[in-house]
């Protein structure tokens, strides 16, 4: 998507609902991620510092 962490983690929950949602209509995706999916590319793209 092309953010920051910064500007990642100040998404408001509408913004990252239009975010995702722009993303997967873009890549022709169904829906926008899971919760679970989510959880997945934290622990695999942790924050540090």
């Amino acid at each position: 998507m092309g953010l920051s962490p910064r500007d990642f983690w100040a998404l408001s929950l509408p913004e990252w609902r239009a975010l995702t949602g722009a993303f997967a209509a873009r890549h022709g995706m169904a829906a926008p991620f899971a919760r679970a999916d989510l959880e997945s590319l934290m622990k695999a793209y942790p924050d540090h510092g």
